[in-house]
């Protein structure tokens, strides 16, 4: 009998190894940084350990039943096969919580770079044009709508609650979360944007949110609002962020993620002065490895041990 074997997508210390042989000694581990991922023989491994999607297809053929659980890397499970993956049964966790404190960071980095006219002097310094503007936006005092209040949410509203800002919590059962000052739920949001200064979408993308903001969201706002994305891509609809952005709407919008990545040449978002686009950046984090094994090793004693895993299961029905 083929013995089973724990595919090492993400790369782990000699330390992590060593506790995942004390962890999982019936189990071969797999190093997939020293094996090209074609030659892994698919036929005994029962966990992936950092699944982005390698070898979806032959993973989840109706003649491979012997994946049981995939640990995720990203917060974000969109762009797999959840249908398929909910059909054979496989247990899906994610890297949720691993992001939040970069992410988080680089939402205020965007929103800085706006408010103090950081952007444009970074541009200016290209030609040496000394250029002292005499208006700029401070964010003590504004409110902020944070439209997804998991873990990334609640360390935004964390951060501008130092930056004595009014903090609005947007999600699906309007319950209470740390660091809001009011929540509402999504339904209610198109009435209660226009409240907003600055509206941050930390949404996941499933069929609910897709297109979630689009014109009949930005119309609702006031005139000048901040906007950033670092949820995902499709949650906005890129053609009316652009018209909100063209009527004043959104005085800036601080772009992390795109309907589709990368972001092509011939887009529009490139050449605007009230945009700020970084390359889906904001979740890497500096001590990611150490995050994602923390929640690695806590579920799998639960899944050795027979229980439910504690950390990030998806919920095949709300898609994340």
């Amino acid at each position: 009998m083929t013995k089973k074997s724990i595919w090492l997508i993400q790369k782990t210390t000699n330390e992590q190894i060593e506790t995942l042989k004390d962890l999982a000694p019936d189990y071969d581990l797999i190093k997939g940084w020293e094996t090209d991922e074609k030659e892994v023989s698919l036929e005994s491994v029962e966990i992936i350990y950092g699944w982005t999607g390698q070898r979806t297809e032959e993973l989840l053929a109706d003649d491979k039943p012997v994946l049981r659980w995939v640990q995720g890397k990203a917060a974000g499970v969109d762009f797999l096969d959840l249908k398929k993956l909910e059909e054979k049964q496989i247990l899906l966790t994610n890297g949720s919580g691993i992001h939040s404190i970069p992410i988080a960071e680089s939402v205020f980095g965007l929103l800085l770079a706006y408010a103090r006219g950081i952007q444009k002097a970074v541009k200016d310094q290209q030609t040496k044009k000394w250029d002292q503007v005499d208006k700029l936006m401070e964010l003590n005092g504004k409110t902020i709508m944070i439209v997804g209040t998991g873990k990334i949410g609640i360390e935004v509203g964390r951060l501008a609650k130092a930056f004595n800002m009014k903090t609005i919590g947007v999600n699906r059962s309007g319950r209470d979360v740390n660091y809001m000052d009011q929540l509402i739920r999504q339904p209610e949001l198109i009435e209660q944007v226009k409240l907003a200064d600055i509206v941050v979408n930390i949404l996941p993308h499933t069929d609910q949110t897709h297109y979630f903001f689009n014109q009949a969201v930005f119309s609702q706002m006031k005139d000048g609002t901040l906007f950033i994305n670092v949820g995902r891509g499709p949650t906005v609809k890129t053609d009316d962020l652009v018209n909100a952005l063209d009527s004043g709407k959104l005085a800036f919008a601080g772009l992390d993620v795109f309907e589709t990545e990368p972001l092509t040449e011939e887009s529009e978002l490139w050449n605007r002065d009230d945009v700020l686009i970084t390359p889906h950046i904001t979740g890497i984090a500096e001590h990611f490895k150490k995050r994602l094994f923390t929640i690695f090793e806590e579920n799998l004693k639960a899944y050795l041990a027979g229980e439910k895993l504690p950390t990030n299961l998806i919920d095949y029905d709300q898609q994340y």
